[in-house]
């Protein structure tokens, strides 16, 4: 008798069993593949894409974007904000960011709030948890004076932890601003570039 086991019953049941695992997993795989294709195909067909894929409005491939006007309490936001919107436009087109004098368009606009609300409590005087909230309106002209794209009512929403020290709260509330910056730049990007 053979005492390997590699003839065993239970080992070529095991084997016949991980065979038919691993030919379904091919099978999945093959079958996820095809609807991949399938409803990618059907989509590009459609006109759906990505967002933030296509390109800016009326061809435009030059963009200015000087520092935007603060109208909040919050000094330096303006700057914030400003190079977060000019290091996503860099990150997703290399050359399109120029200086005014080059530009074929201009985005300007303005930071018109921030704000910050209790979002979670400890207790009833207590809070944990805050969230704030920045609006700004943005608009994307040629150097003629035409509009090509506006949006004037743009929000973004982050929460941050509060914490037992101020200093430590800050903190937070700084780290929260500049990703609410971000996710604002990249929030007009993607809608710059959407053309549904």
């Amino acid at each position: 008798m053979n005492s390997g086991g590699a003839d065993h019953p239970l080992t070529l049941s095991i084997r016949r069993k991980m065979r038919f695992h691993l030919g379904r997993i091919q099978l999945n795989f093959m079958a996820m593949l095809c609807c991949m294709a399938f409803l990618g195909g059907t989509f590009q067909g459609c006109g759906y894409r990505l967002v933030g894929s296509g390109s800016l409005p009326s061809g435009v491939t030059r963009i200015a974007v000087p520092v935007l006007e603060n109208r909040t309490g919050e000094s330096g936001l303006e700057i914030i904000v400003t190079n977060a919107i000019l290091d996503e436009m860099t990150r997703r087109q290399k050359n399109l960011v120029v200086d005014e004098t080059q530009a074929e368009a201009i985005l300007a606009g303005s930071i018109n709030s921030l704000s910050a609300t209790t979002a979670g409590r400890a207790t009833l005087l207590n809070a944990v948890e805050r969230r704030l909230a920045i609006t700004a309106s943005l608009t994307l002209k040629r150097t003629n004076g035409d509009v090509l794209w506006q949006d004037l009512s743009l929000r973004v929403e982050q929460a941050y932890q509060v914490r037992d020290a101020q200093t430590e709260t800050n903190a937070e509330r700084r780290g929260a601003i500049a990703a609410a910056s971000q996710r604002l730049a990249e929030y007009v990007y993607e809608r710059l570039t959407d053309s549904f």
